[in-house]
């Protein structure tokens, strides 16, 4: 079970958290390892899914993990009825369709927003909220490029131009998944300036085009809830950028004997982008965590294949 390097955190153990979208694959794993390092977490799904609660109750005792049916994060008045004595929120939920109704999809993730953040404000219990945003915030990388240089006020403003550019028929759905992303976030920094809640706002930025453990990025949510230095911050998780080419040749290495892996893309590009703020964001995993810094591409791949195919 991990442990924390540092002992003062905002949030203390036994303390509960309330994470939407707790099934899905980056909030799973928020919630175990805030399970792990002895907090109680609610978790909100759209429809029932006993499995969930009965793995981590195996996993790590009754009465330390919770299920609520929240079918439309959209909706104020439910989140405020599940976050009753709920120390810090997490909010990993998003619209993942991808759709190409640019209105729906971008307009129903700032509702979303807008409801987590007016539920969180009416709760004197909350301390800490993080929000999961992603690189698409950023940028949707493009090959061979150089000279793109992210940092935290950066925003993807290209994507969100093309993402209402034509019709449903023509976009792009990472445009569009992009967009909401870009404007999600970006609504979420505005409103905490503007309205001054009383508790401690952070997001996170996953990679979508760089690869990253998602263990680790389980790691920055933590911090990000947890530091009481990390305040306002946008936290880039982005370990290193990928070529499936290398892909491949793990896949490889590790099943030499499957004949259904791909060959790997004639004339691959490279993602050029430099990203300095994930140079912060590694130096909190060691400073939390004591790692040496991101878990490599080999190691995730490995540890992915152990998984899913013993």
């Amino acid at each position: 079970m991990p442990t924390l390097l540092k002992k003062s955190t905002a949030l203390q153990p036994g303390e509960r958290v309330l994470v939407t979208g707790a099934n899905s694959y980056i909030g799973s794993h928020v919630v175990d390892l805030l399970l792990s390092l002895g907090y109680l977490v609610r978790g909100t799904i759209r429809a029932e899914k006993p499995w969930l609660d009965e793995y981590f109750t195996s996993k790590y005792g009754a009465g330390k993990y919770e299920s609520v049916v929240v079918p439309d994060v959209a909706q104020k008045e439910s989140l405020v009825k599940v976050l009753g004595d709920v120390s810090g929120l997490i909010h990993v939920a998003s619209d993942l369709s991808l759709s190409t109704d640019t209105d729906k999809v971008v307009n129903g993730v700032i509702a979303a927003t807008r409801a987590m953040l007016e539920a969180a404000a009416e709760q004197k219990s909350i301390k800490r909220v993080v929000l999961t945003s992603s690189s698409a915030a950023v940028t949707l990388p493009k090959p061979n490029v150089e000279g793109t240089v992210l940092t935290e006020d950066s925003w993807n403003d290209e994507t969100v131009k093309l993402a209402w550019e034509g019709t449903p028929e023509t976009r792009n759905p990472l445009y569009v998944y992009g967009a909401s992303k870009t404007e999600g976030e970006r609504f979420a920094h505005k409103w905490v300036k503007e309205n001054k809640p009383p508790f401690v706002f952070n997001a996170v930025l996953p990679n979508l085009n760089y690869y990253v453990n998602v263990e680790d990025v389980a790691r920055i949510h933590a911090i990000a809830l947890l530091d009481p230095e990390v305040k306002s911050e946008r936290l880039f998780a982005f370990a290193s950028p990928f070529q499936w080419t290398e892909i491949v040749r793990l896949l490889r290495k590790y099943r030499p004997d499957n004949e259904k892996i791909p060959n790997p893309p004639e004339n691959e590009g490279h993602d050029l982008s430099v990203v300095p703020p994930a140079k912060k964001a590694e130096e909190l995993l060691k400073e939390w965590f004591g790692q040496p810094g991101w878990v490599s591409l080999e190691q995730s791949i490995k540890d992915g294949l152990d998984t899913y195919s013993p």
